[in-house]
């Protein structure tokens, strides 16, 4: 054998003994310092709690003692120690913090000196270099834990205690601070119990670690007599090995080289599976959850000072519309096009993400101030004035965008994510394609919008809204016409709620179809009341929603109405807008139907939405309702009443009648008779009245026409 291959010769190496020697030391100083960690957070932790509990017994302290207080802060020492009101003060104090876990407080004034101190012996004293009262003047508490021999508390001497002293800024009215209050805070109990459970864990810890060094032991013992005998057999066989090393060299090679590939086979695995798990599988922007991590990461980082980040709330407007109309796999392709324009927009160091549906959000991580963020919002809504090219359709789209900022607008994920999310429905509210910046009125409507909701769905469970109507007169005549039959609601809770409040929340809610059901079944059963008691009125119209007008089922269920209440269809007239029958794919059908029974039609707020009139003349409408909006500028400006004639010269042209609402001057009905609308609804005839109040007034069925009001005038 040659030289090179012969076996070497070495001085065993003790195993055991050096395993025995390291894993003891790495035992104990583990030991030593988690039980150290240990008592070094559990004290931190209680400075904490102490410090928020030590905050909210100065806010306590504000609001009942401070005004008696704050006169001594203006004294020197000499006036101070005169001062007779001490006695009074300290028994105010003990009252106010009898049943506490306080020993002793003392009150500083702004130069440091103590104005009070349940030690009596301590007024006068002056603090200005301690530490504590430094911070707590600089706005910011600060709690040191010290063991005590002996010190005052109320009305008593306590000995050897663990006391928690924590130094607070005390505000006046206007947030400024006006003192510092030092609160004592007898932790001894906790300190004790501390103590122990620490003593035990650490007892615990080391019998854990001898039970695991004891272990460790027999396996290196099992392991030391293996590899004894390994090394025997191997002396005996190195003659085999010797001719097999070039064998098993290769075959090491290969188990290399696939064990490589296993790696980076688990390494690619592992990538995406975070990959799917941290981004959005269609658009491959982080996902809510990533987004939360890097959201509540940045705010970690955040300093204290106004408008570090914010978060913007991008809300695709009418994406729904898509995905009904064009179907998912437009609508899929369609948010990818949305995100590769907002991609190009959104900084590098930003983060974009998608939250899910057609909902995206971004942060701007650095220095966001308000006019920084609305500058880069009003970039992202640019972005959509371009149609969108998928598969050979051109897509219009919008996007509404709320916007909050940390740290006033909320220092968590959750809370900013909320608040920039309301903002974004009042851009929604005010119109779509538009930013809002949160602000705190926002939330106040919100949840004013929320306590409506509730009351409002309890209003129509218990059949708590009522119908009150407004007349529709011939203003030639004066005769009676019809009327028009309105919501109105009064709450127990609330008072009275106007249709303005919560007609659009029963919109939103979708609680507008079972109110507008109740409101025309309230309507149905009134017209044959008044039928039955000898009130004869031509005809009575009801406001029809989208959400009514959407059921399939809707003209049989109106059918149904007209047969339980034994009315003639035509005493009935329902009132629709533009938007509402631009909004329903099938309005035309469902309209057709209405009309079949006989029903009378109207277009309510003619002239403020947005048909064609091509569209217009399909429609089975029989009315036109001139908007308030264009009555209230006749005598004040040409475009308004050249609109009106136009709006009467159509409805001539097309065979329909027209109404004016909210006409409320003598001047108006006389601009309309000339022009060729007689029928008038509005506070000139009278406000929406109850019922009965409504058949007092209108029961001989006429009024004077406007020419004799006018004459005797």
């Amino acid at each position: 054998m040659p030289e090179y291959l012969a076996p070497m010769r070495s001085k065993p190496f003790n195993l055991i003994r050096y395993f025995f020697l390291l894993s003891l030391g790495i035992m104990s100083i583990a030991t030593l310092l988690m039980t150290g960690y240990l008592q070094h957070y559990s004290s931190e932790q209680l400075l904490k709690l102490e410090k928020v509990r030590a905050s909210s017994m100065v806010q306590v302290f504000e609001n009942s003692l401070w005004p008696q207080f704050r006169p001594l802060t203006l004294l020197d020492k000499t006036q101070l120690l005169k001062q007779s009101s001490q006695g009074q003060l300290m028994s105010n104090v003990i009252q106010l913090m009898k049943g506490t876990d306080v020993i002793k407080i003392k009150v500083y004034a702004l130069n440091g000196l103590t104005v009070f101190s349940t030690d009596p012996k301590q007024v006068g004293e002056v603090e200005e270099d301690n530490d504590g009262f430094k911070s707590a003047l600089a706005n910011v508490p600060a709690s040191e834990l010290a063991h005590k021999h002996s010190i005052d508390s109320f009305e008593r001497a306590l000995v050897d205690r663990d006391v928690i002293s924590t130094y607070v800024p005390v505000h006046g009215a206007n947030e400024k601070v006006e003192g510092v209050l030092e609160i004592y805070v007898d932790a001894t109990p906790f300190i004790k119990a501390m103590s122990e459970q620490l003593r035990w864990l650490a007892v615990a810890i080391c019998f854990l670690m001898v039970i695991l060094f004891l272990v460790q032991m027999l396996v290196v013992m099992r392991a030391g007599n293996i590899i004894n005998k390994q090394a025997a057999e191997l002396e005996e066989a190195n003659r085999d090995l010797d001719r097999r090393v070039e064998e098993r060299t290769f075959a090491l090679g290969q188990a290399n080289l696939q064990l490589e590939a296993e790696v980076i086979e688990r390494r690619n695995a592992e990538e995406r599976l975070d990959q799917l798990a941290h981004h959005d599988p269609l658009t491959n922007l982080p996902n809510r959850l990533l987004f939360n991590e890097q959201l509540e990461q940045r705010l970690l980082q955040a300093p204290d000072h106004p408008h570090h980040l914010a978060v913007l709330f991008i809300d695709l407007d009418r994406f729904k519309d898509v995905n009904d109309t064009l179907g998912h796999f437009i609508g899929d392709q369609l948010l990818i096009a949305v995100t590769a324009r907002l991609i190009k927009q959104v900084r590098a160091d930003d983060t974009l993400a998608r939250l899910g549906g057609d909902e995206f959000v971004c942060i701007l991580n650095t220095q966001a101030g308000r006019e920084t963020a609305s500058q880069i919002a009003g970039q992202l809504l640019a972005l959509f004035s371009q149609p969108f090219h998928i598969n050979n359709n051109d897509i219009f789209l919008s996007a509404s965008i709320g916007i909050s900022f940390a740290p006033e607008d909320g220092m968590d994920v959750n809370t900013l994510v909320r608040n920039a999310d309301i903002a974004m429905y009042q851009a929604k509210a005010a119109g779509r394609n538009r930013f809002q910046c949160y602000t705190r009125a926002m939330s106040v409507a919100a949840e004013e919008r929320v306590r409506i909701e509730r009351y409002l769905r309890q209003a129509i469970e218990h059949n708590e809204l009522t119908v009150h109507f407004q007349a529709k007169v011939d203003s030639n005549s004066g005769q009676l016409v019809g009327a028009e039959a309105l919501a109105r609601w009064h709450s127990e809770a609330l008072g009275h709620v106007p249709p303005v409040r919560f007609i659009p929340v029963a919109e939103d809610t979708g609680l507008i179809v079972a109110l507008g059901d109740q409101i025309l079944e309230k309507t149905c059963q009134q017209l044959r009341d008044w039928r039955s008691s000898g009130f004869n009125i031509p005809c009575v119209s009801v406001n029809l929603s989208v959400k009514q007008l959407e059921r399939t089922d809707f003209p049989a269920h109106l059918a149904q109405l007209l047969h339980l209440y034994q009315l003639p269809a035509t005493a009935l007239e329902l009132e629709i807008t533009e938007s509402v029958i631009m909004a329903v794919d099938d309005a035309i059908e469902t309209l057709d139907a209405i009309r079949a029974l006989g029903v009378k039609l109207s277009i309510d707020d003619f002239g403020t939405g947005y048909s064609s009139l091509a569209y217009l003349k399909q429609l089975p409408v029989q009315v036109l309702k001139i908007d308030r909006a264009f009555i209230l500028g006749i005598g004040s400006g040409k475009d308004n009443e050249a609109i009106i004639r136009t709006i009467i010269s159509l409805a001539s042209s097309l065979g329909l009648s027209t109404v004016a609402e909210g006409v409320e001057e003598a001047t108006q009905i006389r601009f309309l008779q000339e022009e060729g609308c007689s029928t008038i609804q509005g506070f000139y005839y009278g406000k929406p009245l109850p019922a009965a109040a409504f058949h007092q007034q209108w029961r001989s069925n006429t009024r004077p026409p406007i020419t004799e009001l006018h004459a005797s005038k």
